[in-house]
């Protein structure tokens, strides 16, 4: 198994592009720790012939480097893997063919998960080790193009500078980190670890205060601190004396769904690509403090291997100059077996709060959720002869922030003369769909018949309040789809969060009315919000307010509303609310 073809973004003249690598003009791999050096030597030789070379080092060759350090090993990945090529062709982001991807499953439960984190701040305890950067992997079945699957996390993780895919042949990595490892320019070495993780959240305002939280936490500026001696001793140890510097320290990149506490290490040296992995190999942010005791309990601890996950990614152009990333948010494809492999974690360390890591872990597989089906952004706009589009600016602005928050290149101005230039003979509801390079399409459909019974039931489950697709309307609508094929026969089906606070419909707002107020949930909840509730909002015709189920029990009457619809008088099936939901509406009361 050789590198066959690479496609990166990689600078430019200060200018990040895309670069596509085919046609190797030679390769080299390495299946054992020994053969490691020789790997990274032949790489560096070929560079210096004035050639480009691409190529990954996984994080279980970490002991070719440091004897000391023990790590597990993946059978289907290689230590080490490099090709040489002729000049890359500049590129756009390549669209890659169909896949599919089956449901992500953890190699360990929630239980586990926690319980592992406590044995690690048992370890910090009895002074074993300061900081372990603890992980799991997600398997999935895999059907397909794994470029068309990298292509879709990129688009995923658009921010982020360190976007990698290497085809093996059988086998693929699909890298959308945004951690830089090391970087080479001239005499320069630059390293810029990643420690401290917050989720992006779907409103502006509320975003920008987790980014100020995340900016005074002491607990992740301790972290990010401590990694960063770390990679200060690391790089000390080929640099020039007097030249290590901090040039930034605790500042925060924000990426498609999550902020990260970032800092920024340099020192001058001329030590070659293979004494460069010796001294900082693996990364300090993705081991723990100290690095070596820690690597023998992540590999106690992990029980499977990391194989190319925390390891690295990365070129050398013909000047010799060379980026390599730190390899996480990256997935390992196997189209023999049908499988693909993703990790994720993050560090511990003594005040870290298990369920806390297990909620972090899942919020750096947010880009999976996001690439594992393409999706569009969706507005439902009422339109009729006589009014033409009813709210157009309001469905306008929800389009605009949705296509701010996932990337999409949106032209506000043509949905608009599309939407304008529609007619009809009869009212219509157009669905209005916006793809990823701002294509746009109208689909019309008849308008809904009211339904002379309409009962709403609860969902059995709980939804997620941070969860970005109910915030934003796309056409992923997987929880309300799940929701109304768990109760095909109900009009309507009421959502609802862990706190037990009520939410929305599956296709709609809620508005209760209590001592003659009209109350809605606020966006905190977990909801959309609708553009009819938007207008209310703003006449003053309601207010928001959490609801709960004792509220929906004790209200005079109770509607859906939606700008499609408009008001729906409904009942409520009281039967069906799940006991969970009665038991968290009493306790939050």
């Amino acid at each position: 198994m050789s590198l066959e073809r690479a496609v990166l973004r990689h600078p430019v003249d200060g200018v990040r592009e895309w670069l596509a690598f085919a046609d190797p003009v030679d390769s080299w791999e390495a299946d054992e720790l020994s053969d490691v050096k020789d790997v990274l030597d032949a790489a560096e030789a070929a560079n210096r012939r004035g050639l480009w070379v691409v190529g990954m080092v996984s994080y279980d060759a970490g002991p070719a480097f440091d004897a000391a350090l023990r790590s597990l090993r993946a059978e289907d990945v290689p230590l080490a893997s490099f090709a040489a090529f002729e000049t890359p062709t500049m590129t756009t982001l390549p669209s890659g063919g169909d896949f599919a991807i089956g449901r992500w499953k953890a190699t360990r439960v929630r239980r586990e998960y926690e319980a592992d984190i406590r044995r690690v701040k048992d370890l910090i305890a009895c002074g074993e080790t300061y900081q372990v950067n603890y992980t799991m992997r997600l398997e999935a079945d895999f059907d397909g193009d794994p470029l068309g699957f990298f292509a879709a996390m990129a688009r995923a993780q658009r921010s982020a500078d360190h976007l990698a895919f290497l085809d093996f042949g059988d086998r693929a990595a699909c890298s959308a980190s945004p951690e830089l490892f090391i970087r080479r320019s001239g005499r320069t070495l630059e390293s810029r670890p990643m420690k401290g993780t917050r989720p992006r959240h779907p409103d502006p305002v509320n975003d920008a205060d987790i980014v100020r939280e995340l900016l005074e936490s002491e607990k992740d500026r301790a972290e990010n601190t401590m990694i960063v001696d770390m990679v200060r001793n690391d790089l000390g140890r080929i640099g020039d004396t007097g030249s290590l510097m901090t040039t930034a320290l605790h500042t925060v990149e924000s990426f498609s769904t999550v902020h990260q506490l970032t800092s920024t290490v340099e020192v001058q040296t001329d030590a070659d690509l293979f004494d460069v992995f010796a001294a900082t190999f693996p990364g300090a942010s993705i081991t723990g403090a100290p690095k070596v005791n820690t690597a023998g309990f992540i590999a106690d601890l992990e029980r499977t291997p990391r194989g190319l996950y925390t390891g690295t990614i990365g070129a050398i152009p013909p000047d010799g100059d060379f980026e390599f990333n730190i390899a996480i948010r990256t997935a390992w494809v196997n189209t023999n077996l049908g499988r693909a492999t993703y990790g994720v974690g993050g560090g511990v360390v003594w005040d870290s709060d298990p369920t806390a890591e297990w909620n972090e872990a899942h919020d750096k597989a947010r880009v999976l959720y996001r690439a594992d089906r393409p999706f569009r952004l969706l507005e439902s706009i009422a339109w009729t002869p006589e009014c033409g589009s009813v709210l157009l600016e309001r469905h306008l602005d929800r389009l605009s922030l949705a296509a701010t928050h996932f990337g999409f290149d949106v032209d506000l101005d043509e949905v608009r003369r599309t939407i304008e230039s529609f007619t009809a003979d009869e009212p219509q509801v157009i669905r209005v769909l916006v793809g990823l390079g701002g294509a746009v399409e109208l689909e019309p459909r008849a308008m809904p018949m009211p339904d002379p019974n309409p009962v709403v039931v609860f969902d059995t489950r709980p939804i997620d309040r941070g969860d970005e697709f109910l915030r934003h309307k796309t056409t992923r609508r997987d929880r309300y789809d799940e929701a109304r094929e768990r109760f095909p026969e109900a009009y309507d089906v009421l959502l609802w969060n862990r706190l037990g606070q009520l939410c929305e419909s599956t296709i709609a707002n809620l508005v209760v009315e209590i001592d003659n107020e009209y109350r809605t949930p606020p966006v905190e909840a977990g909801l959309l919000p609708g553009t009819m509730r938007a207008e209310l909002l703003d006449r003053g015709d309601i207010v928001e307010v959490m609801v709960t189920y004792d509220d929906l029990r004790e209200a005079d009457r109770v509607w859906l509303i939606n700008s499609v619809r408009g008001w729906v008088e409904i009942e409520i099936d009281h039967a069906s609310a799940p006991g969970r939901l009665a038991a968290a509406s009493a306790y939050r009361s």
